[in-house]
């Protein structure tokens, strides 16, 4: 009887282990192929430095996001849905820009560079009004 108790014991213990193992090597397996694809890229301006705190809107039929550019200029849309994107990028002092047609695919990465131009502001408007005659006759 404590031979037979032995080789439960034992197959148990066997069992164990090829069931830890499996779990293991399930863990470290290679994926399979996703269903989404990114966009990273830059904002800066036309000169090439890089412009903190713009927003960015990648919009497509299939999903719209938003991003805020970090202090290098840098943004990222991670999980993006196949689709053709347009990708717009608004900062107060800047003319928008907008960049159509840029595909995303399952499992790729796209790369973007965004130039922006100063925008010229209007921030008062000023008109001069005097009583006076500029120019008094008979003095030189």
């Amino acid at each position: 009887m404590s031979y037979v108790r032995r080789f439960d014991r034992s197959l148990f213990f066997f069992g164990a282990l090829a069931l830890a193992w499996s779990i293991a090597t399930a863990a470290t397996a290679p994926a399979s192929a996703g269903t989404t694809g990114s966009v990273t890229g830059t904002v800066a301006r036309v000169g090439g430095a890089p412009i903190a705190g713009a927003r960015v809107t990648a919009s497509s039929p299939s999903q719209t996001v938003t991003s805020i550019t970090d202090a290098g200029g840098r943004f990222t849309f991670l999980s993006l849905a196949p689709d053709t994107y347009a990708i717009s990028v608004v900062k107060v002092g800047f003319d928008t820009s907008t960049t159509t047609g840029v595909s995303v695919f399952a499992d790729q990465l796209q790369t973007l560079h965004v130039a922006l131009t100063p925008s010229l502001q209007t921030i008062a408007h000023v008109t001069a009004r005097s009583s006076m005659d500029v120019v008094k006759s008979g003095t030189t």
